[in-house]
C-alpha cells in the first residue's frame, strides 16, 4: 500500500465512511476506490483519470487535494510524461516477447542522444539543400520540425508530399478514447435502474412515484434542520434535528411509501438512487412523499 493510499484510507475510516458510502457519494466504482487506497493506479481506466479520481476521493472525505498532490507527487502518475515516453504498439509487442538482458556494454548513456542529434542535423542539412534547389519555396534558414516523419522520401518532394506516419501520441489518444466510453457505460448501467417522477403537489407536499428495483436514500445537511421520516402507516422511521455535516442513509427496498418532512429544506440535500432530488416547491418547510412501485 502506498503512503498516499494509506493516508486516504485512514482519513475515510476516521470519518466512519465505508467504500460503499464513497461509491454512492463520488460515483466512482468501489474497485477503483480500493485501487487508489492500495496505490494500484495502473488499474484505473487510463492514467489521465488517476489525479481526477484521487481529487474526488480526497474531497469526499473532507481533504484539500492540492496539498496532497504536492506532498505525494512522486506516487501519482504523470500523464504527460507517460504520453511522451510511451512506445508505439509495434514496439510494445516486440518488447513483450523479447527477453531482456543486462547490457554489459560500457557505452556512455548519452551516446544514443548524440547520435540522434547528429542524425537530425544531417536531415536538416538535406532538407535545406532540397528546398534551395527547387526554387526557394521555403526559407533556407528554416529547420525541420522534429515531430515530422524522419523516414519520408524527400527526393519526390516536388510532386506530392507523403502523409506522416502516426506517432506515439495519436496511439495514446486512441486508447483513451476507447476506454472513456467504457466508464460512462458502467455509470449509466448503475444509474439507469430507477426513475423518479413527479406526480402532483398539494399544499407543502410534493408526490413522487419511483420506478425501479431499488430505493436507496441519502440525506445530507449543510445546516441544522428538523427532519422526520415516516412509512406508509405513518410510523416514524426517524425523528430528530441533524446538524451541519450530518448524513442519514437508508435502504427502503421493502417500503411501499415513505414521506420525508424537512423543517429547513434549504439546508437539506435529498439523494435517491444516487440522483439529487430537486425540490419542486420554493418553501422552507416542505414534505416529499415517494410511492415505491417496484414492490407491486
Amino acid at each position: 500500500m502506498s503512503e498516499l493510499g494509506q493516508f486516504l484510507r485512514e482519513t475515510r475510516e476516521q470519518k466512519g465512511l465505508s467504500l460503499e458510502d464513497l461509491q454512492r457519494t463520488t460515483k466512482i466504482q468501489k474497485r477503483y476506490l480500493l485501487a487508489i487506497e492500495e496505490g494500484r493506479f495502473d488499474t484505473l481506466p487510463g492514467l489521465f483519470y488517476a489525479r481526477a479520481f484521487v481529487k474526488t476521493y480526497a474531497e469526499a472525505v473532507g481533504l484539500d487535494p492540492e496539498p496532497l498532490f504536492e506532498q505525494y507527487r512522486s506516487e501519482l502518475p504523470n500523464p504527460q510524461k507517460e504520453a511522451i515516453d510511451l512506445p508505439s504498439r509495434s514496439e510494445r509487442s516486440k518488447s513483450a516477447v523479447r527477453p531482456t538482458k543486462k547490457s554489459s556494454s560500457k557505452t556512455p548513456a548519452f551516446l544514443p542522444a548524440v547520435i540522434a542529434l547528429a542524425f537530425l542535423v544531417v536531415l536538416a542539412l538535406g532538407i535545406w539543400l532540397v528546398t534551395t534547389n527547387i526554387g526557394g519555396e521555403r526559407d533556407a534558414a528554416m529547420a525541420p520540425d522534429p515531430e515530422e516523419n524522419v523516414d519520408a522520401d524527400f527526393s519526390d518532394q516536388a510532386t506530392e508530399p507523403e502523409e506522416p506516419e502516426a506517432d506515439v501520441e495519436p496511439d495514446t489518444e486512441e486508447e483513451l478514447v476507447e476506454e472513456e466510453p467504457a466508464v460512462e457505460e458502467e455509470e449509466e448501467e448503475e444509474t439507469a435502474s430507477s426513475e423518479l417522477n413527479v406526480v402532483d403537489s398539494s399544499g407543502n407536499t410534493t408526490f413522487y412515484e419511483l420506478e425501479g428495483d431499488r430505493f436507496d436514500v441519502v440525506i445530507q445537511f449543510s445546516g441544522s434542520s428538523y427532519v422526520d421520516v415516516k412509512d406508509a402507516e405513518g410510523s416514524f422511521i426517524y425523528n430528530g434535528t441533524p446538524a451541519d455535516g450530518d448524513e442519514l442513509t437508508y435502504e427502503f427496498d421493502g417500503e411501499e411509501e415513505v414521506e420525508f418532512n424537512f423543517g429547513a429544506s434549504q439546508n437539506v440535500t435529498l439523494i435517491i438512487n444516487d440522483e439529487e432530488v430537486e425540490f419542486e416547491l420554493d418553501a422552507i418547510h416542505q414534505k416529499v412523499n415517494v410511492v415505491n412501485n417496484s414492490n407491486e
